[in-house]
């Protein structure tokens, strides 16, 4: 009877037991053991709190590697860190956040200082690689970061050999904190030069840059180059590498339209004044990428030649140009009625018209640089109709000659200067036609949304916006100064022996030549575009009506 009630009673307990808390039951199996099953209990118990304390942190180390990316000390911590890695003087940072493993950066813009291969640079839309304790615990690998758009403005050089070298290392540095080894930019354009003889630029080209050994590696697809008179053509294939000690393109193919140009090879030597040194090959390029927006009335047509390549961007002179122009059959220059002197003998020459000489055979030496250009051994020919040799100079007006033409046009209202026609969009541009002036730049940046007037200093994105607004109106200012350039030169040219036949003053004036069988013409070449031949024409005018 005894056992009976013995069982019931741990039965009952057993239950009681299995109803109570978890720690209950704990102490209640170690009371067994005496002062070692207290013990026992006691460590589990703390072990369990420990255990929670653990836990908790975790959360909020997590919640934090999370959420990281909205608290203030990240921001500072990314902002000098940018500014560090890229040699900043300034740097401003848009809206970024961590999603989805990416780290986004809406916008950054920063300003170089005097040891950075840059003078400004801004970016959109950034977006790399980022794990939970990148940037905290060992190195960061952002994988290839992607950029939307950027716009760099590129040092033409330094002021000495120890401005160059601090160059070179911003430009190559790799970050002790960040692995930085490939960048990929959907709309990428590049700016360089001082003036109008030393600018270049890439303008809205996919750019890929790897780091290759010690240097760095650019590939450009789609776009525009332009440098000096070459603009705007279209980029095929350009592959630069850049090591410390310079740059080489390896492929270098542009074109525009069916004119080609290519100067694969060619070679930039750093230094405190970059030297470029290599061959340009152009085929079949037309003169509208090649001449002034002023002078396109005037000459057109294409050239072919093999141009050696001299100079440097950080030079007065600039980037040189000189080779032979050998028309073959394939290019033509065409001379237009625009000319003076052209118009004039459309008028006595009653048996043939001068509206446009296709020059189809011959060669000239031709030389670029200094802002200016030189064509030497000029020697063309136009079937029977017109044959052209001597030589010709295009340089900068002096000062002196820019105050006189100032002083020439200042009253007048039909003035040559300002009747260049339709095609010369630059004066358009000067006249009213472009919405962008620096007053109301200026305005702009003295009042608020509002239209408050505000003293505060303008952001830094504000400043790059009107930095590259200024540089596009020194661009079109300098294609309208074209119309200042000064011509100075000589040139023989023949007619067929019939062209005076009815002018009979002016057959006395230009007889025909023996020994040619043609009538020959010395005519000088001096002044203003819109003056050429001027004096010449005026003399066929009078020779020929009487």
């Amino acid at each position: 009877m005894e056992s009976e009630q013995s069982e019931n009673f741990n039965e009952r307990l057993s239950q009681w037991v299995a109803n109570q808390g978890f720690w209950f039951q704990v102490r209640y199996s170690l009371t067994g053991s005496g002062t070692k099953g207290t013990a026992v209990f006691h460590l589990l118990q703390l072990g369990f709190r420990l255990l929670i304390f653990f836990l908790v942190v975790a959360a909020g180390i997590s919640i934090y590697l999370i959420k990281r990316t909205e608290y203030k000390a990240f921001n500072l911590g990314l902002k000098s860190s940018l500014q560090s890695a890229l040699s900043a003087t300034e740097i401003q940072l848009g809206k970024f956040d961590r999603v989805q493993g990416q780290l986004e950066i809406s916008r950054f813009a920063c300003e170089g200082g005097s040891e950075t291969f840059y003078s400004t640079l801004e970016a959109r839309n950034i977006r790399s690689k980022m794990g939970f304790l990148d940037g905290i615990i060992g190195k960061w690998d952002p994988g290839t970061i992607l950029m939307s758009r950027l716009n760099m403005e590129l040092r033409a050089g330094a002021d000495d050999e120890e401005s160059a070298q601090m160059f070179s290392k911003a430009l190559f540095k790799q970050s002790d904190q960040v692995l930085i080894n490939s960048l990929e930019v959907a709309d990428a354009s590049l700016r360089w030069g001082f003036s109008e003889r030393t600018r270049g630029s890439i303008e809205n080209s996919v750019l890929k840059i790897q780091r290759v050994g010690s240097g760095l590696k650019l590939s450009f697809k789609g776009g525009t180059f332009s440098q000096n008179w070459l603009r705007k053509l279209e980029i095929v294939n350009l592959v630069a590498i850049c090591e410390p000690d310079g740059i080489v393109f390896e492929k270098a193919e542009f074109r525009r339209g069916q004119g080609q140009v290519d100067f694969s090879g060619l070679k930039v030597i750093g230094g405190a004044r970059p030297t470029v040194a290599g061959l340009a090959k152009i085929r079949m390029l037309g003169l509208e990428s090649a001449l002034p927006v002023a002078m396109r009335s005037f000459v057109a047509g294409s050239i072919s030649g093999d141009f050696q390549v001299s100079g440097s961007t950080n030079s007065l002179d600039g980037i040189g140009f000189a080779g032979q122009v050998t028309l073959d059959g394939q290019d033509t220059i065409a001379l237009q009625e625009r000319i003076h002197l052209l118009k004039a003998l459309s008028v006595v020459d009653y048996a043939r018209k001068y509206r446009r000489i296709d020059l189809r055979e011959g060669s000239f030496l031709m030389k670029t640089g200094g802002g200016g250009m030189e064509l030497t051994e000029v020697k063309l020919k136009a079937a029977d109709i017109f044959t052209l040799e001597g030589q010709l100079k295009v340089r900068q007006p002096t000062e002196n000659e820019k105050k006189q033409a100032v002083g020439k046009t200042a009253g007048a209202t039909s003035a040559p200067l300002f009747q260049a026609g339709d095609e010369d969009e630059s004066l358009a541009v000067q006249a009213g036609g472009n919405d962008f002036s620096l007053p109301r730049a200026a305005q702009a940046g003295k009042q608020d949304q509002g239209g408050n007037a505000r003293a505060e200093t303008p952001s830094l994105f504000n400043r790059l916006g009107l930095s590259s607004d200024m540089r596009r109106l020194d661009e079109e200012a300098a294609e309208s100064s074209s119309n200042t350039l000064r011509f100075q030169g000589e040139f023989l040219i023949t007619l067929l022996p019939d062209a005076f036949e009815r002018a009979p003053q002016l057959a006395k004036q230009f007889p025909v030549d023996v020994n040619s069988g043609r009538i020959p013409m010395m005519v000088p070449v001096e002044g203003t575009l819109y003056e050429l031949t001027l004096e010449q024409a005026e003399n066929i005018y009078q020779q020929g009506t009487r």
